[in-house]
């Protein structure tokens, strides 16, 4: 019978540099972490037509869940990547500038991957993601926050 290291191969871990060994025991506690959340929701959302603030309180609770879901999702993939840089040796290291990255901003923003400059940059190409919530979507699809933008135009 084949073991998995027969099939896979054998597993060499990669040495990590010891400037970047609390970094990446951080990432890798902070990536078990997010994986162990649970972000789902068994229930599988049926509005009753009968108690409409029931219905909508478990909108709520729904779509609270999917931006909480998507936003640890986010997170995830950015600790990831953090550890495969730490991995490949690039870390630490602005993906804009090719600077150093300060040991303090790393130290706050583990996953970071670029230096304040870089970010700097970024942000006035407008290109970097902005913070914040996802555009709301109600039940019929369409997004609440078009309605509101017109109406705020239309009372100027």
């Amino acid at each position: 019978m084949a073991t998995l290291t027969d099939i896979l191969g054998s597993y060499t871990r990669t040495k990590i540099p010891a400037r970047w060994n609390s970094h990446y025991q951080r990432l890798c506690a902070e990536r078990d972490r997010l994986i162990e959340r649970d972000c789902s929701s068994g229930e599988v959302f049926q509005p009753k037509l009968d108690d409409l603030a029931d219905a909508a309180s478990q909108e709520d609770q729904r779509s609270l869940l999917m931006v909480t879901a998507s936003a640890t999702q986010g997170t995830i993939a950015e600790v990831l990547e953090a550890i495969a840089r730490i991995e490949r040796g690039t870390y630490g290291i602005c993906e804009i500038t090719g600077a150093p990255i300060p040991t303090e901003r790393l130290d706050s923003i583990p996953w970071t991957r670029y230096s304040i400059e870089g970010q700097r940059q970024l942000e006035e190409a407008g290109l970097s993601r902005r913070p914040g919530l996802p555009a709301l979507v109600g039940l019929t699809g369409t997004d609440t926050t078009e309605g509101e933008s017109e109406s705020e135009e239309d009372s100027e």
